[in-house]
């Protein structure tokens, strides 16, 4: 039985958990024995499913001093588990764990497979250079000590040979979808129900975490400057940004429009009863939450970052991330204008055939190409 181990500081809600959730659920549905790294257990089990919880002093797990003690104690631990229980993979997510595996890749010599969503934060975007620098240093070490990288999209992987300058073996492997079957109108009656809206309400959506680089102050603004008195805002997560946002939105005069509901697990079922997505982020890998609207058939409208565009490719339905007027005149449109609204539909279904595709084989074998004879 193959040994694969992964790490992840614990399970959080949101896109890049669950895909290495889907991840964890292929290799055991290959009947592999799949150990993870964690200061608490996932929320999902399986008789191969083997945590190895760090201990920690720190109750919250996002303070600096957590993460400092977790960056010291986590390559040691690592090594520690991988010759213990004769690991055959390290298959991991992102560079900064890639680097956090080092010790164990280079002492042991067992193969090292890192999946990289998204990129960290660029410079400019960057709210701390300290934090900027040493995120590039464990980037860079994540980056030399993995044996094979695999990326998410095609503008991942240009830029990660631009920024590291290297001829190193960079795969792709999209995020994708899984055809969704509802019925609109059943489900956008639940949530005029649930949120005691007008019949004639046009309903705009967002999904993700409530944090800076998603953006959501631009489409706030966007959605304060659409003279549309039946348009209604939801944003589904959960986030640091939540009070703020709900300030803003105070000052903005659009509070009695709009919706923060925080995570759900219904999430596809709300998308299929909304009537357009809108995604602001200015730095993405590629966004499972424009994956989950184009599975809904709910058109989109996405900032012009390259990923984004990378999975809706009609012209049309992008946006410059930092023009919320330009934003604003787009949903306007789709608002008032039926023929611009269908063209938009057509275009994102258009986009979804590229998406469905069995993701876990296809994660496996890549996998599979690296496991060690113990």
């Amino acid at each position: 039985m193959p040994r694969v181990l992964t790490i992840y500081y614990k399970h959080k809600p949101g896109g890049f958990c669950k895909r290495l959730k889907m991840k964890i659920e292929a290799y055991l549905e290959q009947e592999w024995e799949v150990h993870y790294i964690a200061v608490e257990p996932f929320p999902y089990t399986h008789p191969n499913l083997i945590p190895h919880i760090l201990p920690t002093p720190f109750k919250n797990h996002e303070s600096l001093l957590f993460w400092a003690y977790f960056f010291l104690m986590a390559p040691g631990y690592a090594l520690w588990v991988t010759k213990i229980e004769k690991i055959q993979l390290l298959s991991i997510f992102s560079l900064l764990y890639a680097a956090l595996s080092a010790p164990a890749r280079w002492i042991t010599g067992i193969p090292l497979l890192t999946f990289i969503r998204t990129l960290k934060e660029k410079k400019k975007y960057s709210t701390s250079m300290i934090n900027f620098r040493i995120g590039r240093i464990l980037d860079k070490i994540g980056f030399i000590a993995s044996d094979s990288l695999v990326a998410n999209s095609e503008s991942i992987k240009k830029e990660l040979i631009k920024s590291e300058q290297t001829n190193k073996d960079i795969q792709i492997l999209y995020n994708h979808i899984e055809e969704q079957s509802f019925d609109k109108q059943v489900q956008r009656k639940k949530i005029i129900n649930e949120l005691g809206l007008p019949e004639n309400s046009f309903i705009l959506v967002t999904t993700g975490l409530l944090i800076p680089r998603k953006n959501l102050h631009c489409l706030l603004k966007a959605f304060s400057a659409v003279k549309e008195d039946h348009l209604v805002l939801i944003i589904i997560g959960e986030g640091p940004l939540l009070v703020p946002l709900q300030n803003f939105a105070k000052e903005l005069m659009i509070r009695e429009k709009l919706f923060f509901i925080g995570w759900r697990d219904n999430v596809m079922e709300i998308l299929a009863g909304c009537d357009l997505f809108v995604f602001t982020s200015y730095l993405e890998g590629l966004s499972n939450s424009i994956l989950d609207a184009i599975a809904c058939d709910l058109p989109c409208l996405v900032s012009d970052i390259s990923e984004n565009v990378e999975a809706i490719q009609n012209p049309e339905q992008h946006f410059p991330y930092d023009n919320p007027e330009y934003l604003s005149e787009k949903i306007s449109r789709a608002v008032k204008d039926q023929d611009f609204y269908l063209n938009l539909v057509k275009n994102t279904q258009e986009n979804k055939r590229r998406f469905i595709f069995d993701w876990k084989n296809e994660m496996v074998k890549k996998a599979a190409k690296f496991l060690k004879d113990p």
